[in-house]
């Protein structure tokens, strides 16, 4: 856990994974600022505050149905938005950052490099309807080693895999979200494709375990997958096990991706933990079910 002493700038607080980080550092005792760098002109806003001990960038606007509609600030996020993070960091010297890039930069990777390590390079299109998010990952994960070895930043990156649970709310469109809306509104829920493409699914709180590992004892300059490996599941081995824990049986159905949803989407991701586990001694615990259950909670509380 980071100190009480110790103080946080937060950036992306307003997302999925910032409120994770807020209330931690809330109960924790922290001294903590939210900072918005993905709304408005803060994107090219150099960041003019105070020196904080620490500094986690979790902003990005990672929902597909949302980035398909705002692709040039998708952009801007990722690579103006990190490098004036970056820049504050060398004028700041702060103790640690912990960056967030994606599992998306690893595209779809071969049969052989499934669980996918660190070092595995990906093969992303520069020309689809997600490039605008992947690659605008990758050029974070660029930034972030340019000022590594220019400037010895202490940077951490984390490549995280599928995260879910509470606060992934009505502002969210990923597959569990929608999932969850739909089952309590007594609808089908729905799988794009053919429902062969594969995941992993980790639940948040595991998840942040694991980044906070990271930002507090993980190496300066290297990249960290963060997530759960098993089980590797189908869309529709997913929508099995949503259904069977929900008690909402047969209640899937599988269509051709509309058109706000793009279709580009990796085949499989599954990572390898190695790593992680390694330098910070944390791994995931929570059961996808019992994660299913605690998510559905959350949105019977604020979403009914």
């Amino acid at each position: 856990m980071i100190a009480k002493n110790k103080s946080v700038l937060l950036i992306g607080s307003d997302g999925f994974l910032g409120n994770w980080f807020r209330d931690i550092l809330k109960e924790n005792g922290n001294k903590y600022l939210e900072y918005d760098i993905q709304n408005g002109y803060d994107i090219c806003k150099p960041l003019d505050i105070p020196k904080y001990d620490y500094v986690i960038n979790c902003a990005g606007i990672a929902s597909p149905e949302k980035y398909m509609k705002k692709p040039v600030e998708t952009m801007d996020v990722s690579y103006i938005g990190t490098k004036n993070v970056l820049d504050y960091c060398v004028r700041s010297k702060v103790e640690s950052i912990l960056m967030f890039s994606s599992s998306e930069v690893y595209g779809t990777p071969d049969v052989n490099s499934i669980p996918t390590k660190e070092e595995y390079i990906g093969s992303i299109p520069t020309r689809s309807s997600r490039s605008c998010y992947d690659i605008g990952k990758q050029v974070l994960e660029t930034l972030c080693y340019i000022y590594y070895n220019k400037h010895k930043v202490p940077v951490k990156v984390v490549r995280p895999f599928n995260f879910y649970g509470p606060y992934m709310g009505i502002n969210d469109n990923r597959v569990l979200s929608n999932w969850m809306r739909n089952y309590l509104k007594d609808m089908d829920i729905m799988i794009y494709g053919d429902g062969k493409q594969t995941r992993t699914f980790c639940y948040v709180e595991d998840g942040i375990d694991m980044c906070i590992g990271v930002l507090l004892n993980g190496k300066n300059g290297e990249i960290y997958n963060v997530g759960n490996p098993t089980p590797e599941l189908t869309m529709t081995g997913l929508a099995e096990i949503f259904c069977n824990t929900l008690d909402y049986k047969d209640r899937y159905v599988i269509r051709d991706y509309p058109h706000f949803y793009p279709k580009d989407e990796p085949l499989r991701r599954c990572p390898n933990i190695d790593k992680v586990v390694k330098d910070t001694g944390i791994q995931p615990k929570t059961t996808l079910k019992v994660g299913l259950k605690k998510m559905l909670e959350y949105f019977k509380e604020t979403e009914l």
